[in-house]
């Protein structure tokens, strides 16, 4: 199998490591794909001639919507994909991040009846978690940068918790955002990113719990494998 991530910046990216772990022998090459300029990230046609599948990260999960298939009513509502499938029918395309952000919830929502998110940004990851939280009926807010909140990296989010529920705060925003802000000692804080040491250094001593971004991210390349092996026989897996 032949893979490839296209985003930017991507040099920290442990996808190659991660796919290798899950596929082995049958991983025949895991490309990065970096482009700072949207004009030259390839056309879907010319991935397809080198690439059995392709994940996609910031800033391109808009990229592509008018070059690609997409079966779920969902992944359309998102306006945002991050996984292409090259198959005899054309290219089909999915969001395996917001299968990721489901799963967890649901098992958060397991070992916590009640729950109240505190979302961070307003990209793409934000957006899904919003939608998931609608499905699965959970409470939440999103605190983005706006006039009335300039700089939401030094917020007081103390203020914005629920008494009674377990909170969680959410960082959706980029690798660029650096909470430095206050925080209650009983929230959970799941961070989007992962490996991203301005915050595992500091923010596990804040909270209750620190959750980095790998659990998401190996969610992630499981969904993308299962998509691949659905949606193209020679990939089965």
């Amino acid at each position: 199998m032949k893979l490839a991530l296209i985003g930017y910046p991507i040099d920290h990216s442990l996808s190659p490591s991660l796919y290798k772990e899950f596929l082995k022998d049958r991983l025949e090459s895991y490309d990065l794909l970096s482009y700072q300029n949207p004009n030259d990230v390839p056309h879907v046609s010319e991935l397809a001639k080198k690439y059995d599948g392709i994940n996609i990260t910031t800033p391109y999960k808009k990229h592509f919507l008018d070059q690609v298939k997409i079966p779920s009513q969902l992944v359309k509502e998102l306006e945002a994909i991050n996984t292409l499938s090259f198959t005899e029918s054309g290219v089909l395309a999915t969001n395996t991040d917001a299968l990721a952000v489901e799963e967890i919830l649901r098992n958060y929502q397991a070992h916590h009846p009640r729950l109240h998110l505190l979302i961070l940004g307003k990209g793409v990851m934000a957006r899904i978690t919003q939608l998931i939280c609608d499905k699965l009926g959970i409470s939440y807010i999103t605190l983005s940068r706006s006039p009335l909140l300039p700089d939401i990296s030094r917020l007081d989010l103390r203020s914005y918790r629920k008494e009674d529920v377990q909170n969680i705060i959410i960082n959706a925003c980029s690798r660029s955002f650096i909470f430095t802000g206050m925080l209650n000692s009983e929230d959970i804080f799941w961070d989007y990113n992962y490996s991203f040491l301005p915050h595992s250094s500091t923010l596990p001593l804040q909270v209750k719990s620190y959750i980095d971004g790998q659990e998401l991210l190996r969610l992630q390349a499981r969904s993308a494998i299962a998509f691949w092996a659905k949606t193209n026989p020679k990939l089965k897996y």
